[in-house]
């Protein structure tokens, strides 16, 4: 289990300038923090007096930010945390709660800055968004029940692609152009994270999968065994394993033609690991039996462990250092705002 921390919760202003959604879409995990301050309900008083929480965590120069949107983003993180592996101390929670909320207002402070500047969102950008977002979905019931478990409207969702956008642009506008990366310092951040650098021995690999229960009987195992011989036999004959891997195989990667891209140790089970990284490029396995079933693997490629030059990986440093300094720089954005403005915190 990995370990908890909650420094990154604390340098979390990079979000404004990626800017996810707080709900999974179809198929992926995408949890977020970014959830806009939302208006008081009728019946939030109530609630909260039942349940003895302010009805709102905190204003932002008169705008409210809801205990219901501030519990909301505190409840994702904490799953998100959770479904990452990582355990988080009793002691750390009230820690966590803090930063939720301080990042909050820092959205809030920045949004509100961009309407000063008369920032604007087109309504056409907005529906684009909206429809991006519905159409990760299978279906319109699904979108649906996202919301609902987010406690969400599609106006509230509106509203944050509108904040996010208008968060995004100031930052581009105000921030973004200022930062300049030397080679001098991508070479100072090379130099000094060596590991980094190391590249471990890798194959990329093939292959067909059949499936085989764990509970199958012989002749179930016989009669998949003799059909994975015959594809080998045609394979070997000159087929196209690709091909063979889109018609047959019953992995997710079928459709790639059984591609698994590079991987190194460690990745794969071990039966089917072992073979991967004795078979020499464009040579075929014979049949390889794990849990998931009986495999073909076909290597392409054999890389060896390497350390990667500077100028293999100075783009993705220079990449690297900008998204730090706009973190760095946009949460120094929002500390200088909030030295002028009138913030009220009701949670601890």
């Amino acid at each position: 289990m990995k370990r908890f921390s909650v420094r990154p919760l604390a340098t979390a202003m990079v979000l404004i300038a990626l800017c996810v959604f707080p709900f999974p879409a179809a198929g992926a995990e995408k949890a977020a923090k970014e959830t806009a301050p939302a208006k008081a309900s009728a019946d939030q008083p109530e609630k909260a007096k039942a349940e003895k929480n302010p009805v709102n965590a905190a204003t932002v120069n008169g705008k409210a930010i809801s205990y219901e949107a501030y519990e909301a983003e505190l409840n994702l993180f904490m799953r998100r945390s959770q479904a990452q592996g990582m355990a988080m101390p009793a002691e750390a929670r009230g820690q966590v709660g803090t930063n939720v909320i301080n990042d909050m207002i820092s959205r809030e402070l920045i949004y509100q800055e961009s309407q000063k500047k008369g920032i604007k969102v087109p309504d056409e950008f907005v529906k684009e968004e909206l429809t991006a977002i519905k159409n990760q979905f299978p279906d319109p019931t699904q979108f649906d029940a996202a919301l609902a478990e987010m406690k969400m409207t599609e106006d509230k969702l509106k509203e944050q692609i509108v904040q996010r956008q208008s968060i995004r642009t100031l930052i581009d506008q105000e921030i973004v152009p200022k930062i300049k990366i030397s080679d001098a310092q991508a070479k100072e951040f090379y130099d000094q994270n060596p590991k980094l650098f190391q590249r471990p021995e890798e194959v990329h690999a093939q292959h067909i999968l059949l499936k085989v229960e764990k509970n199958a009987d012989e002749k179930t195992r016989t009669e998949t065994r003799k059909k994975l011989a015959d594809i080998k036999k045609k394979i070997d004959a000159g087929g196209d394993f690709a091909e063979f891997a889109k018609a047959n195989s019953q992995c997710p990667s079928a459709p790639q033609g059984g591609d698994l891209g590079f991987f190194s140790k460690g990745k794969m089970v071990p039966a089917f690991e072992k073979v991967a990284f004795e078979l020499k490029p464009n040579q075929v396995s014979d049949i390889v039996e794990t849990d998931f079933g009986y495999h073909l693997i076909k290597v392409l490629e054999h890389r060896d462990a390497k350390t990667m030059t500077l100028e293999e990986v100075q783009p993705k440093i220079v990449s690297n250092l900008r998204r730090r300094q706009i973190q760095t720089d946009a949460e120094k954005y929002a500390a200088d705002l909030r030295k002028t403005a009138k913030v009220e915190v009701f949670v601890k």
